[in-house]
């Protein structure tokens, strides 16, 4: 990312988030952006972010990119959220990790959520945090001097981000092959704010579903798999997708009891992950926002008959 310091911090400015440094861990190929965030209330986070980062996908190419996935994640730095997520996550490890009695001496250090490399005398201790990222948690690196030391960041297990990052070639190609138009309004007046949003929510993936998005990507298959919505819609629909994750609970669009396939309970039949719990989704209004309105008209038409 060939930019300044000093020009990022101008591109954020108002956001309360301050650019310190970029730099780049060539062992991992991971790079970083090292900020401090400032709440409304006044509080201060300083760390390192990645926003290269493979394990998770992560690829950010552009300032603009950067801005937005900073801001969107920018919710999980206050000081309530960090308290919440070291009491769930410690109830995590408690309730599911039990056999893990080597790795969990490096989550109990890291879960402090401060720099360090205070960790046990281990064979192998690139190993057990590695084990610590592929349960879905995200840890930035540096060297201090001779030390490595380790960040686990507060940001939900699996990178659930609520901002995914295209190619700006892929965006542009997702917008056109969708006539750029914003799904839920029916309205193609606000372009420059739409995001291709997969019907298929994250939450619901593993790592056999996760896949990349090709700028080469036919546009049938855009037209299967995206559908465009701005930022706030693309948030709301994360909400709801997660609370139907957790609850079961089917989500509806506009408060309308309709679903143009199955009912406002998820099928128990179908898996909670994976590529078969996509069955799942279909039938949802926000899993496709398109299908969901021409169902919904031609039952009024045929009412109205």
């Amino acid at each position: 990312m060939k930019i300044s310091v000093e020009e990022l911090n101008e591109l954020f400015k108002s956001s309360g988030i301050e650019i310190l440094e970029l730099r780049e861990d060539l062992k991992s190929s991971e790079k970083y952006v090292d900020v401090r965030i400032i709440q409304d209330n006044g509080y201060e986070w300083a760390g390192s972010i990645p926003y290269f980062y493979r394990r998770t996908g992560l690829f950010i190419e552009n300032p603009e990119d950067l801005l937005a996935y900073l801001t969107a994640i920018k919710k999980f730095f206050t000081k309530e959220s960090i308290a919440k997520f070291q009491k769930e996550e410690k109830k995590f490890w408690k309730e599911n990790m039990k056999g893990s009695d080597v790795t969990i001496h490096f989550f109990n250090e890291l879960i402090k959520i401060k720099w360090t490399s205070n960790f046990p005398q281990n064979d192998n201790p690139q190993r057990r945090i590695q084990d610590i990222k592929e349960k879905g948690y995200t840890i930035a690196s540096r060297r201090n001097g001779r030390k490595a030391e380790r960040l686990l960041l507060p940001i939900p297990r699996g990178a659930e981000t609520g901002y995914e990052i295209f190619s700006s070639a892929f965006r542009k190609k997702a917008l056109k092959t969708l006539n750029e138009i914003n799904v839920y309004e029916l309205s193609s007046a606000n372009k420059h704010g739409l995001l291709p949003d997969h019907k298929f929510p994250e939450i619901r993936w593993n790592e056999e579903t996760r896949a990349e998005n090709p700028d080469e990507m036919p546009d049938t298959e855009i037209k299967e798999k995206f559908q465009l919505l701005d930022n706030q819609r693309n948030q709301q629909k994360r909400e709801v997708c997660r609370k139907c994750f957790q609850t079961g609970e089917r989500g509806k669009l506009f408060g309308l009891n309709y679903f143009y396939k199955g009912t406002d309970k998820w099928d128990t039949k179908i898996p909670k992950v994976g590529k078969e719990a996509e069955k799942g989704c279909v039938g949802c209004g926000w899993y496709d926002i398109e299908k969901w309105r021409n169902g919904l008209n031609k039952l009024i038409e045929k009412s109205q008959k």
